[in-house]
């Protein structure tokens, strides 16, 4: 606080008191109280046994009943906290003026009631914490000063007392000085110790901001296994349940629970990746110790999809550019061959087998292309153009369109909950994704029950209320271990398939900010799932 030079005078303090202060200020009024009944009580119920008011009784009675009746009200008035400075000053000067009066009735110095002045003066210097405080010892230091003068000048006290007054007036100013640069010593430190806390709360907080925007999932867990902080990115990775606060770890993510369990048991555990839910990220734990002791722990959550997805871009790339490179090389005589094999086809200077040999290198010649032109494809991809898109309106067309070009015209039945969902995506990528889905799934339902048909479901999952299209088929379903590299590249369980498909779809949903997973469907079939990532909808 800055110091305040100018005289004396009432302020009204425009800054808003603590609470300390005023609890300060009612106990500086209940000592004020208790002070005015005692000195009242001592003269009326036992005059004999104390020299106060012996001088001029009449005027101590007035004065100590007037006291009494001022320290009652002030102790009133200090729990309304209102205009703080005013009633302390008020509080002070009376006590100045009033004891000084009590003195006077008493004997003067000897009576030993002017050290109680030097409380009042004291109390204000540390209250109010302004050079202008001083005012008030001065003050007070000036009237007792008077009081003597005056009692010497007229004769009442024959006896002077001067150097007991001065004496007096030393403390008064003394123990009002030592206070008021005691009490600013103690609230500067008070100041830079509130200084230190609200800068430990901030940078606590600006720790939590980060941990909470950190791409790395972070879980701390304590010994009973309930949940103390979870950030964002762990609470997505996770399938973003309703709620965490003061659950168990079993409740929101059993297999992580399990492997915090083995990591608590053994010495050398190794975390291995797991997924929380169906459609959610390969996650891989790390757990590290709080302190000594593993019962409090701290839980590090990677999506191991986002390092797969980096070799593999990095093994794509270099497979792109070494395809560019020698695709002129390929083309050329591939489409040498081509042609030979229709020219071939179309002569009559052939046998029925002969005729089959052409029919195979015709089909591979035409398969080697595909796998050339999707590998470029994946090396050359130029950046979506995202779109507005009404999911079951685009659906309904693009069904539509799909069935046109189809010979034998398969079943696809379209189901939906929500009338109207609305997406962000780009329109080209989504339909090449949706049609390599539904190519495959009418295959393999043609091949297992012998018709092409197929369900195509639109919805919004429950947990985290984003908008998702499954496209299920009636086959045989995916082996598990087969189920785990479906999504590599130039992976494939069919003769004709180049491995790029699921693959390039999978990219795709990525580069729009969505996720493409296989669910397994315990009813037989198989089920991809294309999970949005943004969702705007309205039931109608």
């Amino acid at each position: 606080m800055s110091d305040d030079t100018r005289p004396l005078q009432i302020i009204n303090n425009p800054l808003p008191v603590k609470n300390a202060s005023w609890r300060a200020l009612q106990i500086f009024s209940l000592y004020r109280l208790l002070l005015a009944i005692s000195l009242v009580a001592m003269v009326q119920f036992q005059p004999s046994a104390t020299s106060l008011g012996s001088h001029q009784p009449k005027i101590f009675d007035m004065v100590s009943f007037v006291f009494l009746a001022l320290a009652f009200a002030n102790q009133i008035t200090t729990y309304y906290r209102a205009h703080f400075a005013l009633q302390i000053q008020f509080q002070v000067l009376s006590d100045i003026i009033l004891l000084t009066l009590l003195m006077h009735a008493s004997g003067g110095v000897s009576s030993g009631l002017g050290t109680l002045i030097a409380v009042s003066t004291t109390a204000v210097s540390i209250l109010i914490n302004k050079t202008s405080a001083l005012v008030y010892s001065i003050i007070a230091s000036l009237v007792v000063l008077a009081e003597e003068i005056y009692s010497n000048y007229y004769g009442i006290r024959p006896n002077s007392g001067i150097t007991q007054v001065g004496i007096l007036d030393v403390t008064i100013l003394g123990t009002g000085l030592t206070a008021f640069y005691l009490s600013r010593r103690i609230r500067e430190t008070e100041h830079k110790a509130e200084q230190s806390i609200r800068g430990l709360a901030s940078m606590e907080k600006l720790n939590e901001e980060i941990i909470q925007y950190m791409s790395t999932g972070v879980i701390v867990i304590d010994e009973f296994q309930k949940i103390r902080l979870i950030n964002r990115s762990a609470w997505a990775h996770l399938g973003m349940p309703e709620s965490t606060q003061s659950k168990s770890l079993d409740q929101v993510a059993s297999p992580l629970a399990r492997q915090l369990s083995l990591w608590r048991r053994k010495n050398h555990y190794r975390a291995k990746p797991f997924r929380n839910t169906t459609t959610g990220p390969n996650l891989l734990p790390h757990f590290s110790p709080i302190g000594e002791s593993k019962e409090n722990a701290i839980i590090f959550l990677d999506d191991t999809s986002v390092l797969t997805q980096q070799a593999q871009n990095l093994k794509l790339a270099s497979l792109g550019r070494l395809t560019a490179s020698i695709a002129h090389e390929i083309r050329n005589p591939l489409g040498a061959l081509s042609h030979a094999a229709q020219l071939l086809k179309e002569s009559e200077l052939h046998s029925k087998g002969n005729l089959d040999l052409v029919e195979i290198v015709e089909k591979n010649a035409l398969r080697v292309n595909e796998i050339i032109e999707n590998v470029m494809q994946l090396s050359i991809r130029k950046p979506g153009q995202v779109k507005q898109i009404n999911l079951i309106d685009y659906l309904n067309k693009m069904i539509e369109e799909y069935l046109i070009t189809k010979k034998h015209k398969p079943k696809i039945s379209l189901q939906y909950q929500v009338d109207n969902i609305l997406i962000q995506f780009d329109v080209t990528q989504l339909s090449q994704i949706l049609s390599n889905l539904m190519d495959n799934g009418l295959r393999y339902s043609e091949l297992n029950c012998g018709s092409p048909e197929l369900t195509i479901m639109v919805g919004v999952e429950p947990n985290n209320r984003m908008p998702f299209i499954d496209v299920i088929d009636k086959g045989e379903g995916i082996p598990p271990k087969q189920a785990e590299n479906i999504f590599e590249p130039f992976y494939t369980t069919h003769n004709a398939g180049t491995g790029l498909g699921l693959y390039i779809s999978r990219e795709l949903c990525e580069a729009n900010r969505a996720r493409l997973d296989y669910i397994a469907l315990t009813s037989g079939g198989s089920c991809f799932r294309i999970s949005f990532s943004t969702l705007k909808s309205t039931a109608s």
